[in-house]
């Protein structure tokens, strides 16, 4: 970190350590470190689902399939923002989480069909709100967010 000494005007704007550019051969390796921590999330979901719910292998591997595929959609829906839909930022979408958890004990009491059903019953409920949602942050300036 570059600084002034005291009693000092700092006259020349001068680039922090932290936002000069990170050299290649630093860069490809954090890069890489940082797509296998996204690659674990989705993989170990899975087989926590698969293993909970006694899947078959074949059945994991299908559902393994589906959500890298879903992931990777969602990412670039997200990223692109596809008819006004995402940030058009780089999101990555993975599951896990709380919302895992929530499933695999209805899956466990219900079964894993309303499990499913209670997924998407929850997605039509937060679509449904969104337009709302849209007009109260108008609400909150931007300051207030951090």
């Amino acid at each position: 970190m570059t600084t002034t000494p005291p009693g000092t005007a700092a006259t020349a704007r001068t680039v922090e350590d932290v936002d000069a550019p990170v050299p290649p051969r630093r860069l490809v390796p954090l890069a890489a470190q940082h797509v296998l921590a996204m690659i674990a999330a989705p993989v170990s979901t899975v087989f926590l689902v698969a293993g909970s719910l006694r899947m078959s292998p074949g059945a994991t591997a299908s559902l393994l399939s589906t959500v890298l595929l879903l992931c990777g959609a969602g990412a670039l829906l997200q990223s692109l923002g596809v008819w006004r839909i995402g940030g058009r930022l780089p999101f990555v979408m993975l599951p896990g989480g709380a919302a895992t958890a929530l499933f695999l004990q209805i899956a466990q009491e219900h079964g894993p069909a309303t499990a499913t059903g209670a997924v998407l019953l929850a997605a039509a409920l937060l679509l449904a709100v969104l337009p709302l949602y849209a007009r109260v942050v108008r609400l909150f300036p931007p300051w207030s967010w951090a």
